[in-house]
């Protein structure tokens, strides 16, 4: 393992779609977007804080015109990758998919818009620095929805977090070609409760027992549903309803590990 001497390495974007079991997250929340989509008419999708694409990809895979949108290379590469391997299920189901370098704040500067969906999952959103980036990155999604279109936010709960003051989030074990790998979350809080610092770690072992470390510091603006659905209508949104999980069951800011939130652009 690297001594406190070592500088760790930092973890590829290819380590985030290891974390993720995509094959089930996007079984369990694609049929929510698919009934909320048909409910709003929704062909064209912005996804913001895309990632590695996943989403974005799906979206395009049943036929929307989507532009992912994410201010990371590493991340962008990856999402590259993933879009290449998906470039001929997009095709057969006429769907579209731009992906493009950029940060909050920057979608009507780059031309985005007048889209039917806005989209921001992943945790993604809470990146936005403190509450003026918040805001100046709420204006940036209202000015590029249509109106009547609708925005969804899935991040963690921060209430919950803030209130039990909670240090880790379980960790989870994946068996890769290298070896076993484990992901790890610490969270510290800053004093006073606008932020919330979460070490990523990346802890592979190969074959010979040895153990490699790799890790990135973030920095989160505290985002709980009280804030956020203030901060939502400000920016000129309506209809906004919380949900606990992609079944639509209430939101519970005392139990539920995320949530999403769903909010229609006024006109």
């Amino acid at each position: 393992m690297s001594t406190p001497a070592e500088e760790p390495r930092v973890a590829p974007a290819s380590d985030y779609d290891t974390f993720v079991n995509w094959d089930a997250r996007l079984a369990r929340e694609l049929p929510f977007f698919r009934d909320l989509f048909a409910e709003v008419g929704v062909k064209s999708v912005i996804d913001v804080g895309a990632g590695s694409g996943r989403h974005a990809i799906a979206f395009a895979e049943r036929g929307l015109a989507v532009d992912a949108v994410d201010p990371g290379e590493s991340m962008m590469a990856q999402a590259e990758r993933n879009a290449a391997d998906a470039a001929e299920r997009v095709a057969e189901a006429g769907g579209e998919l731009r992906l493009l370098l950029g940060g909050f704040g920057e979608l009507a500067a780059r031309g985005l818009g007048p889209a039917d969906a806005l989209t921001c999952t992943g945790n993604a959103l809470p990146h936005v620095a403190g509450l003026a980036g918040l805001r100046e990155a709420l204006a940036d999604f209202h000015s590029v929805l249509r109106p009547g279109g609708v925005l969804v936010v899935h991040l963690l709960n921060h209430a919950r977090l803030l209130s039990a003051r909670t240090r880790t989030i379980p960790p989870i074990v994946r068996e890769v070609p290298e070896g076993t790998r484990v992901f790890l979350r610490v969270i510290d809080y800053p004093e006073g409760d606008e932020y919330l610092d979460l070490d990523f770690l990346t802890l592979t072992r190969d074959a010979a027992g040895e153990w490699e470390v790799a890790s990135r510091r973030s920095s989160h603006t505290a985002l709980p549903f009280g804030v956020l659905s203030e901060e939502i209508a400000a920016a000129g949104f309506d209809r906004i309803e919380a949900f606990g999980a992609h079944d639509r069951r209430p939101f519970n800011a005392d139990k539920d590990e995320s949530i999403i939130v769903v909010a229609r652009r006024g006109a």
